[in-house]
């Protein structure tokens, strides 16, 4: 199975911090933040990942070259429409790489190699989408309701009281699925336009009745950074879950 990073985005709510390098260029601890993703993927039995590449492209390439430090073999695909699309139009930029299936990897999280493990291993079939669940959520969070195993909605609106938990940025789409995830990706382009989130897709899903279903983190630790603090976070409680230590001040 391929991984899907999704590494195109301005990371404009980081202001100085992006001005020069994509958000999966941010050092914490002293390492960037795309060097803890492949390190997961590579220990979790991952070979092989698929960046999809836009702003800040060549210091990205220039970083991470073709993996071998990682131990996953990476190639990349550009979003020449980084500046005017969304996450939706680069994922359905490699649809013809990954029709084995694939990981779909945001590439500014910051997670435990565990969270990836459980999704992995996990026997449910189809789409399965890692969510933190019992989270205390606000209005920013991409939200999930549930019932009987089944998500049954997604999205950053959702009311918050309504949601069982947040989707962290990390799915697994098997190979019987890649075409009904594509087929729906498709039709939220069509509908929505280039400017919206690829979890549309996973609503488009479960309109047409399929089965998206989730895992839990398990209470381990993952942060997405978007924000100064986010960033603070990350160095000072998830990290050291992972083996780094820094000094950082508080936000």
């Amino acid at each position: 199975m391929k991984a899907v990073i999704l590494a195109a985005g301005l990371g404009s709510r980081l202001g100085e911090l992006t001005r020069d390098r994509p958000k999966t260029l941010l050092e914490v601890c002293g390492r960037p933040l795309i060097s803890y993703i492949l390190e997961n993927l590579s220990s979790c039995g991952i070979e092989e990942a698929v960046i999809v590449t836009g702003y800040a492209e060549r210091r990205l390439r220039e970083v991470v070259g073709d993996g071998s430090a990682s131990g996953v073999r990476v190639s990349y695909v550009r979003n020449p429409r980084y500046a005017t699309t969304n996450n939706s139009y680069s994922l359905s930029l490699v649809r013809e790489r990954v029709r084995g299936g694939f990981l779909i990897v945001n590439s500014d999280v910051l997670f435990h190699p565990g969270i990836l493990e459980i999704l992995l291993s996990s026997p449910l079939g189809g789409v399965v989408l890692s969510v933190d669940l019992g989270k205390e959520l606000g209005e920013e969070e991409m939200k999930v309701t549930a019932r009987g195993g089944r998500i049954t909605d997604i999205g950053k609106e959702l009311p918050p009281r309504e949601a069982v938990g947040e989707y962290i940025g990390l799915a697994r789409v098997d190979a019987a699925s890649v075409e009904a995830f594509f087929a729906a990706l498709d039709e939220v382009l069509r509908e929505l336009g280039s400017g919206v989130f690829y979890e549309e897709a996973f609503r488009g899903m479960i309109g047409m009745g399929l089965a998206v279903r989730y895992t839990s983190t398990d209470g381990l630790p993952w942060v997405e950074i978007d924000t100064p603090e986010d960033l603070w976070f990350a160095e000072a409680e998830v990290a050291p879950a992972l083996g780094s230590s820094c000094s950082s001040s508080s936000p």
